[in-house]
């Protein structure tokens, strides 16, 4: 009797590793870069640019935060890439790389600002000083308003001729700087992904600056409406809502 009870439970640990083997799943490695673009150009600060209302442009600073990246399965697993990014146009490079398991990713979830429970708005003991150097909520990234005590979401400086016909004067300032959590934007897409083991894989995120401006159903007139820094709440939101829209993943 005790040998058949020790075979019994033999084969039931022999059948549960072996269900086990075949549960586990391989890992693949996948690299997301972050790319900007104006219109159908590659995007460069300081370059002059055409804008749809007849002014010419030129963008002299450009960041943003991307977060809460999240790759979606077919069967509803959820694989979260970055909870925040530090993303600079002026840089070479930007990007990030993670390690998912194998499947089926049909769609990406992500946002475009500092969740709120990071930003520290409402939280009196929040100290973006704390971080280091390297850290993408470091206060070397220029990205935090110490008088507002939170960060910039998406921060866009620049000029504007608006009489490029008669002159090379690039006589208005345009800053628009978006960053209480009204500001904060969500967006899912479908991708067609499939993870294999040891399989190396890449995404690309595609800005369209000239978008975040001139978006497909609002084009800001930058001669008039330029600036906002925490207190024009329709003009931080429109250029929100455009961000948002503007965004392609390859």
């Amino acid at each position: 009797m005790k040998k058949i009870l020790l075979f019994s439970l033999l084969g039931l640990f022999l059948f549960y590793s072996s269900c086990k083997k075949e549960d586990a799943k391989g890992e693949a490695t996948i690299t997301m870069d972050f790319d900007f673009v104006y219109g159908d150009a590659p995007f460069i600060i300081n370059q002059v640019y055409s804008y749809p209302l007849a002014y010419d442009l030129k963008i002299e600073a450009l960041k943003l935060y991307v977060s809460n990246i999240k790759l979606i399965e077919d069967n509803g697993a959820v694989k979260e890439l970055s909870s925040v990014v530090f993303v600079d146009s002026d840089m070479l490079t930007n990007a990030i790389t993670a390690v998912i398991p194998e499947g089926n990713y049909t769609k990406i979830e992500f946002s475009i600002g500092v969740p709120q429970n990071l930003n520290g708005t409402d939280n009196p003991d929040f100290d973006a000083a704390l971080y280091s150097p390297t850290s993408p909520l470091s206060l070397s990234n220029g990205m935090y308003w110490t008088w507002n005590t939170g960060y910039r979401f998406v921060l866009l400086d620049g000029r504007v001729n608006t009489n490029p016909s008669v002159d090379t004067d690039f006589e208005t300032l345009l800053s628009i700087h978006t960053g209480k959590d009204y500001s904060f934007r969500t967006r899912s897409m479908n991708i067609n992904v499939n993870a294999i083991k040891d399989a190396s894989l890449s995404l690309v995120m595609k800005f369209d600056v000239e978008a975040f401006l001139a978006g497909a159903n609002d084009v800001i007139d930058i001669a008039f409406d330029n600036q906002s820094h925490g207190t024009n709440e329709s003009l931080a939101n429109r250029m929100s809502d455009n961000v948002i829209s503007s965004i392609v993943i390859e």
